[in-house]
């Protein structure tokens, strides 16, 4: 689940601190949608490993969730059991990099005209693959999820980032923001106690003029919304639902 705060729940406590360290006090928590074909999934990671079906799931550094989150999970899990963790993200960076070089390709893989033998040939022609991969992408192609795999890699990506002790932080603001000001969110983020357990914090800046002002700071399962275009969208909704009374 994603943990969201409120701007206006935030800024209508009387704490003494910056703005972000006082986020953290005050969370709400929002349910996401049940995952269709959840009990493809549940067995998944057993089914990529032979002889070991067993053995008790091996446990993941952080919880993901969606369709990408559940089958990356099931893939950790699997690779984990046989220490082939590193051998797989080396297979899946390669195919990231052949799909980023050829679009193409994409969009062919998620074509539902093409047979399941067509993308199997398609599949191995994206160069040698530990056996895990390969066993993963099949299961994808008997799910019909090829469509997912770019969210997958990314999803994957981000439980080696967690095993390894790194925190990816996002932070969306309407213009660049500089790198003194990236710096005071992670202190905030790491001295305020939202971060724990990190080796390495990693700080990005994504630029988007839509939030019009303030930013937005994303990690793990949180988001911390601190836009103008957030406080613009709640006054509207406030203004509307008076005027419908």
């Amino acid at each position: 689940m994603r943990w969201r705060l409120d701007w206006d729940e935030v800024m209508s406590k009387e704490i003494d601190h910056d703005p972000f360290t006082r986020t953290s006090m005050y969370m709400s928590v929002q349910m996401l949608q049940q995952v269709k074909r959840r009990t493809k999934l549940c067995g998944l990671a057993q089914v990529l490993v032979r002889g070991y079906a067993t053995a008790a799931p091996s446990k993941v550094p952080i919880a993901l969730f969606g369709i990408d989150g559940k089958y990356a999970t099931a893939l950790f899990q699997a690779a984990a059991k046989t220490n082939a963790l590193a051998a797989v993200e080396s297979d899946l960076n390669n195919i990231e990099q052949r799909l980023s070089k050829n679009t193409r390709l994409e969009e062919v893989l998620s074509s539902p005209l093409l047979n399941k033998t067509a993308k199997e040939e398609l599949i191995d022609s994206l160069g040698k693959k530990s056996e895990i991969t390969t066993h993963f992408f099949k299961t994808l192609i008997e799910n019909n999820r090829l469509n997912e795999t770019r969210s997958i890699i990314t999803a994957y990506k981000s439980l080696m980032e967690a095993e390894r002790g790194i925190v990816s932080v996002t932070v969306t603001s309407a213009n660049r923001l500089a790198g003194k000001d990236l710096k005071d969110v992670k202190d905030s983020l790491t001295k305020g106690g939202l971060i724990k357990n990190y080796k390495e914090v990693n700080v990005v800046n994504k630029v988007n003029p839509s939030i019009l002002g303030g930013m937005v700071v994303e990690f793990g399962d949180y988001t911390i919304d601190m836009s103008v275009s957030s406080r613009l969208a709640k006054l509207e909704k406030l203004l509307t639902d008076s005027i419908s009374v």
